[in-house]
């Protein structure tokens, strides 16, 4: 099919479609409808924004279509007070309970993933589980190496990130890398993709959040995460493909204990721009 497809039965040519395009490659034919300009429909990235904003259901996108597109929730999901509650329960976890995530919920904490914002629709990103102990075990091992040449290199740097610190927790047989996590996500893409990073960063935040409905608790896996996109071993360990980088890592598992407090943050400081 076309890159376009309008059921003119249904559209009421009110131009929605078209004004939310963000590439701007539509335009309102009054009497047929929404239409791709002249030699546009390549710059697509198949946001899908033009046919969830018709309220009709009148226009389908091959790169987007209708019938992948769920209704929205009458009203929203959450009022407002809810949702700030929802924010402010997530939690850094860093104590797991032993017994490992199933995978099949594994699986349904990262379709929170495929809804996360990303450059130009970008989306890209894989992931690898990992699961297995003694990897795990080795992953810790890889980026203690790897803190130990970097404390050497650069001390001062070490020290702000409390790095030596976590050496000696290792030494004393306490992993403050994976906190014994007992599955941690690594998030992976071409590195040719520009906004790969960010766009892990907001995907495995959505993760993040998901989690708490789950029943989970995760933590960024921070040390382990500029490791990896600074030393070859992890990817190595991995067996990642040469053409993937790793870009962002998350450990996940089921909380060891339960909040029962929303603790308080800053307030947050707010500069009104005046015109001079």
């Amino acid at each position: 099919m076309s890159l376009l497809k309008v059921d003119l039965t249904a559209c009421d040519r009110d131009g929605a479609c078209v004004d939310v395009c963000p590439l701007g490659i539509l335009e309102l034919d009054p009497e047929g409808g929404p239409r791709v300009l002249p030699n546009a429909g390549h710059h697509c990235i198949g946001c899908g924004h033009c046919v969830a904003v018709c309220p009709h259901g009148a226009l389908d996108n091959a790169r987007n279509p209708l019938s992948l597109q769920d209704p929205c929730l009458p009203g929203g999901s959450l009022d407002r007070a809810r949702a700030l509650e929802f924010l402010r329960t997530r939690r850094s976890v860093r104590r797991y309970r032993k017994e490992a995530v199933p995978r099949d919920t594994l699986l349904q904490l990262l379709e929170a993933s495929r809804y996360a914002p990303s450059g130009h629709n970008s989306q890209g990103l894989s992931y690898i589980i990992v699961e297995d102990g003694q990897v795990l075990r080795q992953i810790g091992s890889i980026v203690i190496e790897w803190m130990r040449e970097f404390c050497r290199v650069q001390e001062q740097l070490a020290r702000s990130l409390h790095m030596s610190g976590v050496i000696r927790s290792w030494e004393r047989g306490e992993d403050r890398v994976l906190r014994d996590a007992p599955q941690l996500i690594a998030a992976c893409a071409p590195k040719d993709l520009l906004p790969a990073r960010v766009t892990a960063y907001l995907a495995l935040e959505y993760v993040e959040l998901y989690a708490t409905t789950l029943g989970l608790g995760t933590c960024w896996a921070g040390y382990a995460q500029v490791c990896a996109q600074q030393h070859p071993g992890i990817p190595r360990l991995l067996r990642l493909s040469s053409d993937k980088e790793i870009v962002g890592m998350m450990m996940v598992g089921y909380p060891l204990y339960s909040y029962h407090r929303l603790p308080y943050r800053n307030p947050v400081e707010v500069v009104w721009h005046e015109p001079s």
